[in-house]
């Protein structure tokens, strides 16, 4: 039998089961045969669904389910778009698991990703050729926070200097640093897009809301902002890239498990 996929993601609201709802059915149908299943990631994100009566499974719970049903492998793949904390997590709960897992990495990993991604974002750029556009991350405090100045920097290369990346959380590069580098580079107008999976609470509240946004912050300095709505995850060139690494990491599952008696890999 195939070996199943196990898509981790955040969490779910509403509005995120659209975009996981569009993802899955974009996966389903490029690896028709695979069990695809899925895992959440957020305590805080489950406790809540399951206050309203909606149970989401953990990933660990989800490695013993498969495991029950005879699997002895699987693949992993996380819906992060940069390898920090929670995708090691992830991996390390993964790796300690009843199955022998292969690990896709997160969206933003090697320099193909960053290429296919900036690709995937083009219609971005070609609505207004006066504004500075503005991708905002999550952000983080582990290493790979130097994802976002280096996508940064290609971005630049294939665009121009209209690209500009931030991050609402982590030190750099945070709102002040990006509004500084947009009145340097003597733009007027911005467009605000989400350099995240799902336009959800980080969107509304930091990036459009009333209060302390960083669309207040650019009106404030009397730059004109245009909100760009939709998260990544309505990209299906972005979704591609995701379904690329689990394909990479079917590759590297012995085609003959059950002749093999190496330790788990992770791709």
């Amino acid at each position: 039998m195939k070996h199943p996929i196990v898509i981790a993601a955040f969490g779910s609201t509403t509005r995120a089961r659209q975009i996981y709802g569009h993802i899955h059915a974009r996966l389903k149908q490029r690896f028709a045969g695979h069990e695809i299943v899925w895992a959440y990631n957020s305590r805080i994100v489950r406790h809540k669904m399951k206050q309203k009566a909606v149970d989401l499974p953990p990933p660990a719970a989800v490695f013993d389910e498969l495991a029950g049903r005879g699997y002895q492998w699987a693949v992993v793949q996380s819906l992060n778009v940069i390898c920090g904390h929670e995708f090691h997590r992830l991996k390390d709960e993964a790796l300690k698991g009843p199955l022998r897992v292969s690990i896709g990495h997160s969206l933003l990993c090697s320099a193909g990703d960053f290429f296919k991604a900036a690709e995937a974002i083009r219609p971005v750029f070609e609505k207004d050729p006066q504004e500075a556009v503005v991708f905002v991350g999550h952000g983080t405090d582990h290493c790979a926070w130097s994802v976002y100045p280096a996508f940064e920097s290609l971005l630049r290369q294939k665009y121009g200097s209209r690209a500009f990346v931030g991050v609402v959380e982590g030190d750099w590069p945070d709102c002040a640093a990006v509004i500084a580098a947009v009145q340097s580079a003597g733009f007027c107008r911005v467009r605000l897009v989400p350099l995240m999976l799902v336009a959800g609470v980080h969107f509304e509240e930091d990036l459009a809301g009333n209060e302390d946004s960083w669309k207040g912050a650019f009106e404030s300095e009397n730059i004109e902002v245009c909100l760009e709505m939709a998260g990544l995850g309505t990209n299906t060139g972005i979704i591609d890239i995701f379904g690329d690494h689990i394909e990479s990491a079917i590759d590297v599952i012995p085609e003959d498990v059950s002749l093999t008696g190496q330790m788990p890999k992770w791709q």
